[in-house]
């Protein structure tokens, strides 16, 4: 594994993106991009519901390792007899087709280990957070847009989920202070680490450095 790794996620910056630009590197892919990076190293989700949208069988065929996030820190995800259980439904999770079951219990700022690790209650962010607690010391984000321009705007280069873009837009200043401050944290601890964006739209330019992807895969 080097340490240099590209993390997808499903920002409408990516709809006219080539994927096989992708191909060779270290990636992590978040929800319904693991469908269009060639070969990826990791698949990551914190929604449960994930499989209900997808194809299931097709999401199986992909060989890259699958990581599902537990997010504890919700008072109404409890584990029993070594199973997670959401108590709202007494809904027993099935992940038997993950590789890795992370059970976080923190959302804010970012860890170092996997004891450690946050959610910041969204994938992209736990992409990031994997990729930190893997030992990548240059990270590129790609597709992790936090922002929708008006209600015209597709909310994800693949069509989303059918969740509105008015609905969607109010989470995503939640997610912006999540990734604002585990950002910030981990240019504190950790500097030696690198975090960039490669979506010329994102809202995390104004955290981090932008670099046009044409730098990156054409150079």
């Amino acid at each position: 594994m080097g340490k240099t790794c590209f993390i997808v996620g499903g920002g409408p910056s990516l709809s006219e993106f080539n994927f096989n630009s992708l191909r060779n590197k270290d990636t992590i892919v978040v929800n319904k991009s693991v469908f269009d990076v060639p070969n990826p190293n990791f698949f990551i989700s914190v929604d449960y519901t994930f499989l209900k949208k997808v194809n299931r069988t097709q999401f199986l065929n992909s060989p890259c390792a699958k990581v599902f996030v537990a997010d504890m820190s919700y008072p109404f995800l409890q584990e029993r007899e070594g199973r997670i259980v959401d108590t709202r439904f007494n809904l027993v999770y099935q992940l038997n087709e993950y590789d890795l079951i992370i059970k976080s219990r923190k959302q804010a700022g970012i860890g170092l280990t996997f004891k450690d690790f946050r959610t910041g209650k969204n994938s992209g962010f736990c992409a990031l957070q994997l990729a930190v607690v893997l030992g990548y010391t240059e990270i590129y984000l790609l597709g992790l847009d936090l922002v929708t321009n008006n209600s015209a705007t597709p909310t994800h280069y693949h069509g989303g989920y059918g969740e509105k873009t008015e609905k969607f837009n109010s989470k995503l200043l939640t997610y912006y202070n999540f990734f604002k401050q585990g950002l910030e944290m981990l240019h504190s601890t950790s500097p030696e680490i690198k975090v960039y964006s490669l979506s010329s739209i994102s809202g995390l330019n104004k955290i981090i450095p932008y670099r046009d992807p044409r730098e990156i895969f054409y150079e």
